[in-house]
């Protein structure tokens, strides 16, 4: 296999970064004939910028997508939230006049799950004609930016996550994550909290507990670690949700967006 800085090159692709922190949006791929090599230098963009927009991709199909998904480890079934007919691990993600889009929150997809999400994937169907971005921020970065002392502090602790959101009873099941947590395949540290499904610091009171998500969820949400990607119809967006959180933007009214989502689970649970 040759090596992905070889085959990025030979591919020709057009990447441009997104922001001086993360991500980058890249022309001229196609997903859906991807060789060995090519694959490998997608997968070395994705490591490279945590997120990438893929444009192009009007022809992928469900199939097709959940195939690519498929290239990266087993998909997640989320249990709870609408998917698309014939799917159980391709989640529809619509708004329309009767349901407009209204969610917005930074979070990793999953993290309530003992083995969450590694990767997730959406799939442009409709877009408005203004609006409806995704923003991505940087976890590396975030982590990165703390004092020493406090890397020392956090870097012992474990947090508790839970699905409530999605189902009360995901209260009795919560999963522990370390809050700082070093990526299996970069080897760099990211921290692991966000407001979404973090719930505790465990080991600590309430209240110490409380100001930590809290400063956390803040600190780690902060412009300086942001990049937007715009879709277009077919644009595919990846990200690592090892290193990197998302939030939708809810600003396109009362417009059609639909979106399809893969999610390729942890090869293990995430860890120190």
């Amino acid at each position: 296999m040759a090596e992905p800085a070889a085959v990025l090159q030979e591919l020709d692709l057009d990447v441009r970064p997104l922001s001086g922190a993360l991500g980058a949006e890249v022309r001229g791929i196609d997903v859906a004939s991807l060789d060995d090599d090519g694959f490998a230098a997608v997968h070395a963009l994705l490591m490279q910028y945590s997120a990438i927009a893929l444009h192009g991709q009007e022809h992928l199909t469900d199939d097709g997508l959940r195939a690519f998904g498929l290239r990266w480890g087993k998909l997640d079934i989320h249990g709870y939230s609408p998917t698309v007919p014939g799917f159980d691990d391709v989640l529809m993600i619509r708004s329309d006049p009767e349901r407009p889009g209204t969610a917005e929150g930074w979070h990793s997809d999953v993290s309530w799950k003992v083995i969450p999400p590694k990767i997730s994937m959406l799939h442009a169907r409709k877009v408005p004609s203004v609006g409806g971005d995704t923003l991505f921020c940087s976890q590396y970065r975030a982590y990165e930016d703390l004092s020493d002392g406090m890397k020392a502090f956090l870097e012992p602790l474990d947090a508790e996550h839970d699905g409530r959101n999605f189902n009360i009873e995901e209260i009795r099941r919560p999963a522990t994550h370390p809050v700082v947590i070093r990526h299996p395949e970069t080897g760099r540290k990211a921290l692991y909290v966000n407001q979404g499904f973090t719930r505790r610091i465990a080991g600590l009171p309430r209240g110490e507990s409380s100001a930590i998500i809290r400063f956390l969820s803040e600190h780690c949400t902060r412009t300086r670690y942001q990049a937007r990607v715009r879709y277009e119809p077919g644009t595919l967006a990846i990200w690592d949700n090892r290193c990197v959180q998302h939030s939708a933007v809810p600003d396109f009214g009362n417009e059609v967006r639909e979106l399809h989502r893969v999610a390729v689970l942890c090869d293990e649970r995430p860890s120190r």
